[in-house]
């Protein structure tokens, strides 16, 4: 399943705000929207390490940072 929505700490503050509003009106059970809290934390963890990963090269020149991505 291909996705069109951006990855980006907005989008994922509005499918958090969805999520919430469905569990306010019991479109969805708790335990759903547990799992969803998840996935928007790993999500937000992957962003945080590209913008520090980003930081690290450009604040240090000669900095090495394998690309683990890649391999």
């Amino acid at each position: 399943m291909l996705s069109k929505n951006q990855v980006n700490s907005k989008e994922l503050l509005k499918h958090c705000y969805t999520t919430m509003m469905l569990l306010k009106q019991k479109a969805i059970s708790v335990e759903e929207a547990k799992a969803q809290s998840n996935l928007l934390k790993q999500s937000n963890n992957l962003l945080r390490y590209e913008l520090d990963r980003a930081v690290a090269i450009c604040k240090f020149d000669q900095l090495e940072i394998r690309d683990i991505e890649s391999e």
